[in-house]
């Protein structure tokens, strides 16, 4: 039977092991993409005011979006007006925007967009298997800029990843969505997508 002891110190324990860090072949492993400095300390308040149009920005595309043209890695890609490529839906209670990216086939990619701290940010599930964690850089216009802060579950940096997004908003109803991706730490094939809402 197991001292009381021990049950209430136990779980304390497996926490602490948790805090120290995971490691792999007896070494620390560390984070493969460091966080810049600027997105780790809070949003001043213009900034903060600035994450909240961009993210009022983001709602907006909520709706089903339809391919007019562009390329993914390098390879055209057809127009095709029947099937939505991209749609957009808010979710926690407005909380957060849902991007389905090639909705509904096999390679169908889902990019979270949130505010954290003021900040525009963006979780992108990848079908290369990794998670991309980027957060908007503030500033005004018609382009919604993000850079990149890590990258999850990607052991090697040389893999390929994507490593930049933009949205070019033209008007209500069109807009153009661009994915750059890096491999062997070097610009790789960028994908861009032109989109129209019906």
């Amino acid at each position: 039977m197991i001292n009381n002891r021990w049950i209430q110190i136990l779980p304390m324990l497996v926490l602490g092991f948790a805090l120290v860090g995971c490691t792999k072949d007896g070494k620390k492993v560390e984070q493969e993409i460091a966080m810049p400095t600027e997105a780790t300390s809070p949003a001043s308040p213009a900034d903060t005011e600035m994450g909240e149009r961009q993210f009022e920005k983001i709602k907006s595309l909520v709706g089903d979006w339809y391919l007019t043209g562009g390329n993914q890695l390098g390879k055209e890609l057809e127009p095709d007006p029947e099937v939505p490529f991209l749609t957009y839906a808010t979710s926690a209670a407005g909380n957060c925007v849902i991007e389905k990216l090639f909705a509904g086939q096999t390679k169908e990619m889902t990019t979270v967009y949130f505010l954290d701290k003021g900040q525009l940010s963006m979780h992108h599930y990848c079908s290369l298997g990794n998670q991309p964690s980027m957060v908007a850089v503030p500033a005004e216009g018609d382009e919604i800029v993000f850079q990149l802060l890590a990258v999850g579950n990607m052991s090697d940096p040389n893999d390929l990843h994507i490593s930049s997004h933009s949205l070019k908003f033209a008007g209500e109803d069109k807009l153009t969505a661009l994915w750059g991706a890096t491999k062997e730490q070097t610009a790789a094939s960028s994908s861009v997508f032109n989109v129209e809402r019906k």
